[in-house]
């Protein structure tokens, strides 16, 4: 029979666990670039779209709100009248118009094969592998009980944040 102070106290160490990760990773800030390297441009002016591109997002604007409108003339005669169906073919057309329009809406926005993708790599100087490591084997050494070993592993992501130029978010 499994006692209930097992169950507790490895519920109690997977909290511990996920709630040290959740810290680290806030702390460390594993999905983002160095600032230095990222963009402080909005999206609209990073992404500049094509005159064939904005005509088709126009239409499928233009096609929604007609549609929308149809919808509730639709639902407003089904009120006054329920005996009228709804005519099943005429949705189909209009889904068909839906997907012709965001096919030619994905092929005048996509990008050209000629223009290459931006892409963004990260190389870690010395200063940062060794902060990394040193966080790493901090939290290899088995889990943090007191105050002062949280606040080494704090002291340890900080300093691999300040050492690998990770200041997003602050």
């Amino acid at each position: 029979m499994i006692s209930i102070r097992k169950f507790v106290g490895y519920t109690g160490a997977a909290a511990g666990i996920s709630a040290a990760i959740a810290l680290a990773s806030a702390q460390i800030g594993l999905a983002y670039a160095p600032s230095s390297q990222s963009s402080d441009r909005s999206i609209a002016a990073q992404a500049t779209l094509s005159a064939e591109c904005t005509a088709a997002i126009e239409n499928i604007k233009s096609a929604a709100t007609a549609d929308a409108s149809e919808d509730a003339s639709e639902r407003a005669v089904a009120k006054t009248n329920p005996d009228v169906t709804a005519d099943q073919g005429e949705d189909s057309t209009e889904r068909a118009n839906f997907v012709s329009l965001f096919g030619a809406a994905r092929t005048a926005c996509a990008p050209t094969a000629t223009s290459a993708p931006v892409t963004k790599t990260f190389a870690p100087t010395a200063q940062c592998t060794a902060a990394v490591q040193a966080l790493k084997a901090a939290w290899a050494a088995g889990r943090p009980t007191t105050k002062a070993q949280w606040m080494n592993l704090q002291t340890l992501a900080q300093a691999v944040r300040a050492a690998c130029g990770w200041t997003e978010g602050r």
